[in-house]
């Protein structure tokens, strides 16, 4: 059994990536992905009010079964990894809330995933997506080739997932 549509997302405040994959089609089909904006001058809190708006529009024009989203890592900057997992938070809301799977994939499985190496830079991920994927145009944006190889990562490994199960079952 495939996933189904998933949506990718790669936390942030600024700027959060997100991507709705087909996982039904080989290879998968990338239907939309760009970045959510938040206000520039806005307060964190209308910041965080514009990503669940955001997240709860794309959840109810795609009717995603899964919500796979990048695990938060740690930051140098504790400031930063503040910000970053209360807009992780918001996503996980939104996806709980919807009734979503969640699925949650360190950075270094979802290069590892796509590129085939753990350490993979982001030019690497961007290029592989567009092989695997067989994009039109090429991802330029970093956010947004994140969403879609978090998502990406989730299609490959519920393919893989559920072809070991029909070969366990056939044994």
């Amino acid at each position: 059994m495939t996933a189904g549509v998933i949506l990718g997302i790669d936390p942030g405040t600024t700027g959060m990536g997100y991507a709705i994959l087909d996982a039904r089609s080989e290879p998968p089909q990338v239907i939309e992905c760009d970045v959510i904006t938040t206000p520039q001058r806005g307060s964190a809190a209308e910041r965080l009010v514009a990503i669940a708006e955001a997240i709860d529009g794309l959840i109810e024009a795609h009717a995603p079964a899964i919500l796979a989203l990048e695990r938060l890592y740690f930051n140098k900057n504790a400031r930063t990894a503040m910000v970053v997992a209360e807009a992780r938070g918001i996503a996980l809301l939104c996806g709980a809330r919807a009734g979503l799977e969640i699925a949650e994939y360190a950075p270094s499985e979802v290069k590892l995933a796509v590129t085939g190496s753990g350490s993979a830079d982001k030019t690497q991920v961007m290029r592989m997506l567009s092989m695997v994927l067989r994009l039109d145009r090429p991802i330029t944006q970093d956010n947004v080739a994140d969403a879609v190889a978090i998502a990406l990562t989730h299609a490959q490994r519920s393919r893989f997932t559920a072809a070991v199960a029909t070969a366990e079952a056939s044994s």
